[in-house]
């Protein structure tokens, strides 16, 4: 009897023993785990700080240049709270992708980017003034001289946030005459992006949307093709064609 105890006694201080060994090798995985995620966490914040000194210029010049593009919507935006910063540049070595709410989560992607030899491409996000939250489904970006911090033209993707901006602030509230149908006529609208081109010898972008609308109390859909063109310098719509109403997309595939 007292040898079986004996044997009880020895396992169970056996596995005590075999617990704390598991216990101080957790330990210490644990702390050396956090010294790693500390300091990643200090790396990614001196890339954050980098990136500010080095790409601050460029940066706070794409952001200017589409708040003095877009007054209107820019104040409207600051009424609800959200303001418009760069999170985003891609050069032709890497790419920095900036976490504006916890600067740790600054990612640096070696894939290079599309931009020109001694130019950058900065996008824009909108953030939530009160905690950085980004608001989904909008950007812009602008092409930036590095060496002058100056914008030096709009990408296909600001030229194409120019012509929205263009469609809903001064085309819309008229659309209706285009479609000859009286101005409560309307009951909504679909949107199909064509297309965005630069055109050198006019200095502008052209996009080519395809707006179709649906009509109250009509089963009609007519469809408008509406050309935009962006001043690749001023960032001011040029000009605008708006085609006659037709009832079949240009694409071929109606919607």
């Amino acid at each position: 009897m007292e040898r079986r105890s004996l044997y009880i006694y020895a396992a169970f201080f056996i596995a005590v023993a075999v617990l704390l060994v598991v216990a101080v090798s957790d330990y210490y995985a644990i702390a050396s785990l956090r010294n790693e995620i500390s300091l990643y966490e200090r790396q990614q914040a001196e890339l954050s700080r980098f990136v500010a000194s080095t790409y601050g210029a460029d940066m706070e010049a794409a952001r200017n240049a589409w708040v003095s593009a877009n007054q209107r919507e820019y104040v409207s935006l600051q009424n609800q709270g959200i303001i418009v910063e760069a999170d985003t540049i891609a050069t032709q070595g890497f790419t920095l992708i900036l976490d504006l709410q916890d600067p740790s989560g600054t990612r640096l992607d070696n894939t290079p980017g599309s931009s020109a030899p001694g130019e950058a491409i900065v996008y824009l996000g909108q953030y939530y003034r009160d905690n950085m939250t980004r608001v989904p489904g909008w950007t812009a970006a602008y092409r930036v001289n590095l060496t002058t911090h100056q914008v030096a033209g709009l990408t296909s993707l600001a030229a194409q946030n120019a012509a929205y901006q263009y469609y809903k602030n001064v085309l819309a509230s008229t659309i209706y005459e285009k479609l000859g149908v009286s101005s409560d006529a309307i009951s909504g609208n679909n949107v199909r992006h064509i297309d965005c081109s630069y055109l050198p010898e006019s200095g502008n972008w052209v996009d080519v949307t395809e707006y179709r609308y649906s009509l109250k109390n009509s089963g009609l859909k007519p469809y408008l093709l509406i050309k935009t063109y962006v001043n690749a310098t001023s960032m001011n719509v040029a000009g605008v064609d708006v085609s006659m109403p037709y009832y079949s997309s240009v694409t071929r595939i109606d919607y």
